[in-house]
């Protein structure tokens, strides 16, 4: 088989998909090991054709694209999760004298408070934040997260939840809160009007 990729790179990939130990020393053993790995994975009916897709890739960081594209098209969508109750506001606090104060760092709010402070603001029908895939990291994900925003602009709910979106690394955990969170206010506005 033809590919772009070296028995090192093959074995890298094949890692991916098996905590076993494996190396193979030849390409053609490497692929060999590979296709059966992601086979047992997505499918004999689909592997052949995956297969040639990654390992043809002009490098390992496309390669490596491609396989995680084909194992999110395999994984179905876990269960939504349930909508939280909503959030009380916590009492005022008075502040301490300026005297009595002690140098602290920037204050900060903790990350729950500021996820249910979100939250809040999204079941009183306020829009989210998209979040920020300027990183090249995020790169492969911002065309999703512009369909999203455009959906949530339009106050499509029913479009928001008929993307498809497999949290398994953060720019699709993202995502998905920054869709659930979309439906949550559009939900909101529809129930006030």
């Amino acid at each position: 088989m033809f590919t772009n990729l070296s028995a090192v790179q093959i074995n890298r990939l094949a890692q991916r998909l098996s905590e076993a130990p494996g190396r193979s020393a030849s390409v053609a053993a490497a692929a060999e090991r590979f296709e059966r790995l992601l086979a047992a994975k997505i499918g004999a009916d689909r592997a052949p054709k995956a297969v040639k897709a990654i390992l043809t890739a002009p490098g390992l960081e496309t390669a490596e694209g491609r396989l995680v594209a084909e194992i999110d098209a395999c994984e179905p969508e876990p269960p939504a999760e349930p909508a939280l109750p909503p959030v009380a506001p916590e009492p005022a606090v008075e502040p301490a004298p300026i005297a009595d104060a002690e140098p602290a760092a920037a204050p900060r709010a903790p990350r729950r408070r500021r996820d249910a402070d979100i939250e809040a603001k999204a079941r009183q029908g306020e829009l989210p934040l998209p979040p920020d895939f300027s990183a090249p990291t995020h790169a492969r994900f911002r065309a999703k997260l512009a369909a999203l925003v455009e959906l949530a602009g339009k106050a499509d709910a029913t479009g928001l939840r008929a993307i498809a979106i497999n949290p398994v690394s953060s720019s699709p955990k993202a995502l998905a809160r920054y869709r659930d969170l979309a439906v949550l206010a559009i939900e909101a506005r529809e129930g006030r009007a």
